[in-house]
Formats: structure tokens, sequence, C-alpha cells
């Protein structure tokens, strides 16, 4: 494809980190890797800027086509510090976000971005959200966004504070989604991504009938294990689950305790090693030493990114017990380092889950859930051929979910949103007139 002049909205941006922020960057490299040109409208947040500046550099040619913009969030209302805790956090984030899209749809009028071939918005990962960018005037590609998908009220006993989640469902979920700028941007994007089937249905509610699958994550190639372990280096350890995730209640890593602390009454030399952190790990570490597992459960809180991938490697499978999710990257990361994933049926990574190595446990009655999962995860532990097969399988689908075979998608897309005929912009190569590497930690006005 000839190379295109880009505007990436990307909210969250930052090559050092996980979640959104990384998905953000990862856009923004990998189309810059296949030759466009990429206008990267983020916002300062931690030491990204700086991170950013460092990775562009780091990059020489690539980096040179990466033109990041790092625009301000506005101050937010007085009037947001009188609601109530919960209430008053959505709001603000709500708020702050509307106010930076519109500060950064006027900054983009500025600086001549209304001439790119297109605007490629990737985050906030929210249909909710919408674009302000859709009004700038290139055809608008939206997404991956989740958004659509709901904690179940049936299984509220594994939430623990399940009220902030009804809060949540009711005027995120159903209320914000109905707001004229979220119906706008569907009707008006020349093509919509959802990262699963609960936005898709979100999404065709509200106007929008061909709004496309696709993970929301990718993973780099070189995070593939192409070798899998060696089976006798796993006879010299015990039985290994892992849970990977931010210790808060939609994740549900009291599920997980639970589950193994079934799992233990079958296989009593399993361990399972937790990653994350989080407000619930002090009710955690107290659940574990009351469901008598303590011993067995490690919590390594946040560790550096190539220790987690040492952590799956060393694993006989990931556990997954998050009862909201858009999807799950921890398990696209599992999969590419051949490890078996046992997950909840429902939500993205029941969408995307990988066929042959993965388990999929329905919700079913949440009283039996600990013993199925359990369940689930022996069966795994216990046959090694099984494991291996599940393993290689793992793999196969990893690499249908790397961040070229996205952009791959993403580029037919954008040939077909272009309007017939038309020439790709050039990007202008004036590096005195905007905010590259020498200017990126610099905040537009």
């Amino acid at each position: 494809m000839r190379a295109l002049h880009i505007v990436l909205v990307a909210y969250g941006c930052d090559p050092t980190r996980g979640s959104e922020p990384a998905v953000g960057w990862s856009w923004a490299e990998t189309l810059a890797r296949r030759g466009h040109t990429v206008e990267v409208l983020t916002h300062p947040d931690r030491d990204n800027a700086e991170h950013i500046k460092r990775r562009v550099a780091e990059l020489g040619e690539v980096g040179a086509r990466i033109r990041p913009h790092i625009i301000p969030v506005p101050d937010d209302p007085s009037w947001v510090g009188v609601l109530p805790n919960r209430l008053g956090q959505m709001a603000k984030e709500i708020l702050s976000y509307d106010a930076w899209q519109l500060r950064a749809l006027a900054y983009a009028r500025r600086r001549g971005f209304d001439r790119a071939d297109l605007v490629h918005h990737v985050s906030y990962g929210s249909l909710q959200g919408g674009s302000a960018l859709r009004r700038l005037g290139p055809p608008l590609v939206f997404g991956p966004v989740g958004g659509g998908q709901t904690a179940p009220h049936s299984h509220r006993r594994y939430l623990d504070t399940y009220w902030q989640e009804a809060l949540r469902t009711v005027l995120w979920a159903r209320c914000y989604s109905r707001r004229p700028s979220c119906r706008t941007t569907l009707r008006e994007a020349a093509a919509v991504f959802v990262t699963n089937r609960d936005t898709q249905q979100a999404a065709r509610r509200l106007g929008r009938t061909d709004a496309r699958l696709m993970l929301a994550e990718g993973i780099k190639e070189s995070v593939i294990r192409e070798t899998p372990e060696d089976e006798s280096a796993r006879a010299d350890r015990p039985p290994t689950v892992l849970w990977v995730g931010g210790l808060i209640p939609r994740k549900s890593p009291e599920l997980a305790l639970r589950a193994f602390a079934r799992l233990r009454s079958d296989v009593p030399q399993a361990r399972l090693v937790v990653l994350g952190q989080g407000p619930l790990r002090p009710a955690l570490e107290q659940l574990a030493l009351s469901l008598g597992v303590s011993g067995a459960v490690e919590f390594r809180g946040e560790i550096p990114w190539e220790e987690v991938l040492t952590a799956y490697d060393t694993a006989d499978a990931l556990l997954m017990t998050s009862l909201r999710d858009s999807s799950g990257m921890q398990a696209l990361e599992s999969w590419a380092r051949g490890l078996p994933v046992v997950h909840l049926g429902h939500h993205g990574i029941s969408d995307f889950s990988a066929p042959g190595g993965s388990i999929s446990v329905p919700l079913g009655d949440p009283a039996d859930l600990p013993q199925r999962l359990a369940h689930a995860l022996g069966a795994l532990i216990d046959d090694q051929q099984t494991r291996r097969g599940m393993g290689r399988a793992a793999v196969a689908w990893a690499r249908k979910h790397t961040w070229t075979a996205k952009a791959e998608t993403a580029e037919e897309v954008y040939r077909a949103v272009l309007p017939a005929g038309r020439t790709p912009a050039a990007a202008s190569a004036d590096d005195d007139d905007r905010p590259g590497r020498d200017q990126v930690g610099a905040l537009a006005r």
C-alpha cells in the first residue's frame, strides 16, 4: 500500500507500559514501520512524553515517521469535587476525556491535519467516548473499541463492591452510550472495529450494523516462543497456575483463590503465582490464609515485563477470572508463549479464545464455579500430552494476532475508505514546525 499521512488518536500512549497505553503506541510504531507518517495525538501521562521521545530516537528512520503531539488535559470543573467518590471519579473521567478531545480537534485543525489521508481513533478504546476527531474532515476509522460488556449480576458475590459495577452499567454502558457524540461517531465513521460481541451488539442497537470484530491487543513477533519448554524441566518444579492482572473487583481475584483452593484438594503440590497490584491485595492475602493455601500462593506484585514473560514460561496454565473485560492482553501473551489458558466463557476473552489452546468454563451456577475452574485446571496439570498439544495450538493462534497482521487488516480498510482516485497526502517534512523528536516533551498550547 502507498504511504499515507495518518492522524492517530491515542489518548493512552506509552511504549514502556501495558494495557491501553501499549496499544496506542503499538499502532503508531507498527504503522510507521509500514511506511506511513503518523501524527500521534496523546496526552501527558506520568513520564510518557520522555518515554516516547526516547523510543522515537531509538527507531531512527522509522521514528522519523512518528510525530508525537502531547496535548494537555483541561482542568476539571470545580463542581465535580462535590460528587460522591465513585460518581465523582466517573464524572471526572468523562469530562476530562471529552474536553481533551475538543482540544485535540482544535490543535489538529491549527496544524493543518485536515489535509491528512485519514484519522484512526484507537484510544480511549471505548464505544461510549466517541471521537470528536470525526469533525476534522478526513475519513474516520474508529476502534477497535469495547465498552458494551457488563459484569453478570448473577455472579456479584465475586465482585466485592458490586454496587460500583451496577453504577457503571447504568451510567456508562447504558446512559452514556445514548448521548449524541457516541451515536454520531458510529453513524459518520467510515469504519468501526469492536473488540467483543457485547460491544458489537451495542453498536448495532445504536445504528451501526457493520461493526467488525478485531482484538484490541496485538503481539510482537519477537514475543512468540517457537520452542516449548523441555518437559524434563517441569519435573523440577511443582505444578504452577499463573494469574495476571490488577487486584481490583472486576478482575475477580477472589474467584481465582477459591478455585485454586479446590484444585489443591486434588493436586496438593500445586502453587498459584499472582502477578499484579491493587487495593484488594490485603484482603486476598487474608482470604488465602483462611482457605488454608497461603503457603502455596505467591503474591509478586508488579514486576518488569521481561519477568512476566519468564512467569508464563514456567507455569502450566494461566487462569483468567475477569467478570468484565474487553478482552485480555495476558491471555494473548500466554498463547504466544505456548501457555494454555483457562478462562470464563464470556466477553472478549471468549470471542477470541484460542481454538485448542484454551478451556472455556461457562459462567453457569456461581456456587460451583470455583470447582469447575479447578477441574479444568486439574485436567491441564495432570495431562502432559494434552498440555503440549494445547501449547502448540496456542502459539499458532497468537501468530494470527501479531501487530503486523493487525496493520495489514487496517490497511485493507484504509484502502476501502479513502476516496477513489485520491492521491495520498504528503506530510510536511518541516521538523521545525512540529513537536518531533526534539520537542515531544513540550505541551501543546
